[in-house]
């Protein structure tokens, strides 16, 4: 009987099988390796792993972005050329790592674009035209297409017809007139109306070449149009009146005229009385026109400008260089290198993004009661600068509308077309009238009763307010004046402004002695924020707060009302309250140093505070100047890897106001929108790094996983 036997693999074939499943495994691995990679290098996938989130959006600018609803485009005009200065790549790059962010957080609503402007003239070309068709602007260009229609359609040939007939009554009375003859008065006084005609014939040939050349153009000169046809329009009305006016009198002081010189002349006046009706009407028209917001946005579109466009399906912004590169030295400008710009990439952009999809504003209106405008001032030689002008900026790139009030000359608080959907009042101490000569009491009206009757009315009972108060001298010396509003926010807050007491800060030098050792010694610096969103994060503590005066909190409090406490002077050697000046002028001049007085206050002293009661809610912060432009702006020189530069001295200022405005209009997720990415992002400025970086962790490091892999292969087959 037969007997199978069962088959054998010899040693050399089970190394070859096991040598093929692991150059088999090694293989696929590799090449799933080198997919991954390049896919990754394609996709803007990213991690932040450092601890301060620098490689990443803000909670407020992602929150923005994962609920859009429009769809947002954002394109890069960041140019490159073979001559460009060496800082250039560092500027488009950091500006493309932010846009990759953005697309990251939401690819669905978030499309980006890179355009060379010196290379992709078509694509210029498309963008430029993108935005004329967008709704914003269309409207307007659309108006000013229709008044150039206009012109073509029915005031040029009306003008080409008036010409054609004067011209033509003005010859046919030549046609009588035997050569040699010379001409009548009335002949002269022709020729000078015909001289008119003709070079009013010319003119309008060469306005409507002029027309022809600026709305043909790839970006449509409509601004220059409108200019050229409001002059035209001007003079020509003004020009048909003087001729038929001096035509008439002429005519009339002749002895003797033919019937045909008679019409020409003392006719005048009605055959271009209809001409002048529709020139004038089609001025008044061109005058009403909107200005064109389409030119301001592609004024900033030339090709080194660094730009970067914002669009939705309806409306458009553009960020210049300037805006997201501004110099830390105000002074160096366009000069600034790279090293000495701040990067307020996200900060510009977040706050663009928000312009262009929420279109619904609440309005700020800043409440003063005389002194100077808030808002405008500096243009003049020795005209002290606006104290909010900076701050007015802010808020409108946040998508605030900004007034100011001034209760002095209106009763009645500023209106808005269309109406905010908010209207947030920022209530300063009104200024006290000055004082008339020789120190006598002022002559003008001071502040009163029915001023703040009008301020609080506006507010009303769930209205939204942060009033600004603190310690100022009073109109006789060293005595401080009172607070206006203390009584309302006493009975309806529960807050006080302990006006009476001015805090200082100063240096113990001994037991019971203190020096002055700034000259602001008035303000104060080292203070503490407490948990509340108006003064979250690192930035809130930056603070500067001068002129302050304690806040006092009753208690009970008035019924429904909640506070909540933001910033804080802890008690601390040095510091206090004190009551009495002059005695501290005088310890000055006698000893050279302070001594503390009885009746002055100790610390802690709370020196913001918010509050809420149903509907209506406040912010009280008892620091007089702690928004103006000099301090909440203020820079400060500081050494950084490359050298000294100028910082922002009192950021967290900034940050307590604006999002005390957001807190008050009920957007508590627009706080600290839009934190600026200073540095972690890796830039790689020259491309050939680039590409040995590419190579690597494409190629390199895939080879060397298959080398390992060899290796195994071989030492198993031994």
């Amino acid at each position: 009987m037969a007997v199978d036997h069962p088959t054998t693999t010899t040693s050399s074939g089970r190394r070859v099988k096991i040598g093929a499943n692991v150059a088999i495994s090694v293989a696929l691995v590799g090449g799933i390796v080198v997919v991954l990679q390049m896919l990754l290098f394609s996709t803007t996938l990213r991690m932040d792993m450092s601890s301060s989130g620098v490689n990443s959006l803000s909670a407020g600018s992602e929150k923005l972005l994962r609920h859009l609803e429009p769809n947002v485009r954002l394109t890069s005009l960041y140019f490159e050329t073979e001559l460009e200065e060496e800082d250039q790549p560092r500027y488009r790059r950091a500006v493309q790592d932010l846009i990759e962010l953005y697309q990251a957080s939401n690819r669905r609503k978030i499309v980006a674009e890179w355009i060379n402007p010196i290379k992709d003239q078509d694509k210029v070309r498309k963008l430029m035209e993108r935005l004329r068709d967008k709704k914003a602007f269309k409207t307007t260009i659309d108006k000013y297409n229709e008044r150039i229609k206009t012109f073509n359609s029915d005031i040029l040939p009306k003008l080409v017809a008036l010409v054609e007939a004067e011209t033509s009554r003005i010859q046919a009375t030549y046609a009588g007139i035997a050569a040699g003859d010379a001409d009548s008065d009335a002949q002269q006084i022709l020729r000078r109306v015909d001289s008119f005609f003709q070079q009013l014939q010319q003119e309008l040939q060469a306005t409507g070449q002029r027309i022809d050349v600026a709305t043909s153009a790839d970006n449509p000169l409509l601004a220059s149009v409108k200019s050229e046809l409001e002059n035209l329009y001007r003079s020509l009305s003004k020009s048909l009146k003087d001729v038929a006016g001096f035509a008439a009198a002429q005519g009339a002081s002749l002895p003797s005229l033919s019937a045909q010189e008679s019409d020409i002349l003392l006719g005048a006046g009605n055959r271009y009385a209809e001409v002048v009706a529709a020139l004038e009407a089609e001025q008044s028209a061109m005058e009403a026109l909107e200005p064109l917001k389409i030119d301001d946005l592609l004024r900033k579109l030339v090709p080194t400008s660094n730009s970067l466009v914002v669009e939705t399906d309806d409306d458009a912004l553009v960020l210049d260089f300037g805006d997201i590169w501004p110099a830390m030295n105000p002074q160096a400008g366009s000069q600034a290198r790279f090293h000495e710009r701040a990067f307020k990439g996200e900060q510009e952009l977040t706050a663009a993004i928000l312009r262009a999809t929420n279109k619904e504003q609440a309005a700020i209106v800043f409440v003063r009661y005389g002194g100077m405008p808030l808002m405008m001032g500096g243009m003049m030689p020795g005209q002290p600068p606006a104290p909010y002008a900076q701050m007015k900026t802010r808020l409108e790139d946040i998508n605030f509308v900004v007034r100011e009030w001034d209760v002095k000359t209106s009763k009645t608080p500023p209106s808005f077309d269309p109406p905010p959907t908010r209207t947030i009042y920022v209530v300063l101490k009104p200024t006290p009238p000055p004082q008339g000569q020789f120190g006598q009491p002022s002559q003008g009206p001071p502040f009163g009763d029915p001023e703040r009757s009008a301020v609080l009315n506006a507010i009303g009972d769930q209205g939204r307010a942060l009033f600004i108060a603190g310690w100022a001298p009073g109109p006789y010396g060293p005595i401080p004046s009172t607070y206006e509003y203390n009584d309302y926010l006493k009975e309806q807050w529960g807050v006080h402004v302990d006006t009476s007491s001015l805090i200082i800060e100063t240096t113990n030098i001994a037991p019971g002695k203190y020096a002055v050792t700034r000259q602001d010694f008035n303000t104060l610096y080292d203070l503490d924020v407490h948990d509340h969103a108006i003064v979250s994060g690192a930035v809130a503590r930056n603070l500067s707060f001068p002129s302050c005066a304690p806040l006092e909190i009753s208690d009970p409090l008035p019924e429904d009302v909640s506070l909540h406490t933001l910033v804080t002077q802890e008690a601390r050697d040095g510091v206090w309250g004190i009551k009495n000046i002059q005695a501290y002028a005088d310890q000055m001049r006698d000893q050279e140093f302070l001594s503390k007085v009885d009746t002055d206050l100790e610390g802690p002293f709370d020196l913001a505070i918010s509050g809420e009661k149903g509907e209506a809610k406040v912010v009280i912060v008892s620091a007089m100047h702690f928004a103006i432009d000099s301090v909440a702006f203020a820079r400060q020189m500081s050494l950084g890897p490359q050298g000294f530069v100028l910082r922002a001295r009192n950021p967290g200022n900034v940050s307590l106001f604006v999002n005390a405005m957001h807190w008050l209009n009920d957007n508590e997720e627009f706080m600290t929108l839009g934190q600026p990415i200073e540095s972690g992002v890796l830039q790689i400025t020259s491309k050939s790094t680039e590409t040995i970086v590419q190579a690597l962790t494409i190629f390199v490091w895939p080879a060397m996983v298959l080398c390992c892999g060899g290796v195994v292969w071989w030492v198993r087959r031994r």
